[in-house]
């Protein structure tokens, strides 16, 4: 009987800390988008600098995702009308484990605002 209950507690802390991963990665990516929706928010602003987007995002993260997002990466991509930010990076990892690593990437475009005419 006892080979059963180790078994059975073996698999039931790999649900339990399989439930807790996919918890932290869920977590992770929607502050990742989060930030990359704030960057863009920021970005589209008429006459906004170059790289402003990017900045909004980092300083999303560094407040509000309190290390979710580990090794995060911000990047801004403008156009004449657009302007794109990409947030990547990792969740964190409940049992760190070499080459584990779970990647995620997400952007947000938005329009930049201008003054047109009829």
């Amino acid at each position: 009987m006892t080979l059963e209950v180790a078994i059975l507690f073996v698999m039931l802390m790999a649900l339990t800390f399989g439930a807790i991963q996919v918890g932290l990665w869920y977590s992770a990516r929607n502050m990742c988008q989060a930030a990359a929706e704030a960057g863009a928010r920021a970005g589209k602003v008429q006459n906004a600098a170059s790289g402003s987007g990017a900045a909004a995002a980092r300083t999303y993260l560094v407040h509000v995702a309190g290390g979710l997002v580990v090794a995060p990466q911000v990047t801004e991509a403008r156009t004449a009308t657009t302007v794109t930010v990409q947030c990547s990076g990792q969740a964190q990892n409940v049992v760190p484990m070499p080459g584990f690593d779970i990647s995620l990437a997400q952007s947000s475009t938005a329009g930049i605002e201008r003054f047109t005419t009829r």
